[in-house]
């Protein structure tokens, strides 16, 4: 049986696409579908938003709204920078609306230039209180850039791991 996969995420800066990107390329799945948030504003704008973002609010976002449906799915994969030792705003306001996470089994991940903070372990709390299982999480730090290497160790491990699910 093939698992169908999705991965969403978010970037400013463009670390974060490279990544998703990247682990999508190198995963062992032939159905993976990739869909980000764009932030149709400029990104000075993003923090003045942040609290009605994080109540929900996305209407300053271009995405595909099927993903807040999660049931077709087998796999989900997110990833998003830190924002303030916190997943982007844009993670919450989606999870307020994502549907069908219960029984899924999710890989999370995320840039930081320093600090991660606590990102994975609020993305992880979101997705479990939801019913969602958590299967990987990482954190990929790079002041100015990301370490492919270290991303390839990570799909290598996943690949793994990902056999034992499918």
């Amino acid at each position: 049986m093939d698992m169908k996969v999705l991965l969403v995420y978010f970037s400013l800066g463009g670390r974060t696409k490279q990544v998703a990107e990247r682990i999508a390329e190198g995963i062992n799945f032939p159905d993976v579908t990739i869909e980000s948030f764009e932030y149709t504003k400029k990104s000075r704008e993003l923090i003045p938003e942040q609290d009605e973002i994080m109540k929900g609010d996305l209407s300053n976002f271009k995405y595909n709204e099927s993903i807040k449906d999660l049931a077709p799915y087998d796999l989900i994969f997110y990833g998003f920078p830190t924002h303030g030792g916190r997943p982007a705003t844009v993670f919450n306001g989606y999870m307020k609306d994502a549907q069908n996470l219960d029984g899924k089994n999710f890989v999370v991940f995320n840039t930081c230039r320093m600090f991660p903070g606590k990102t994975l372990e609020i993305m992880q709390t979101e997705i479990e209180r939801k019913g969602g299982s958590i299967v990987n999480k990482r954190v990929f730090k790079g002041f100015f850039r990301i370490k492919m290497s270290k991303v390839e160790n990570f799909i290598e491990e996943l690949n793994q791991e990902l056999m034992k699910l499918n």
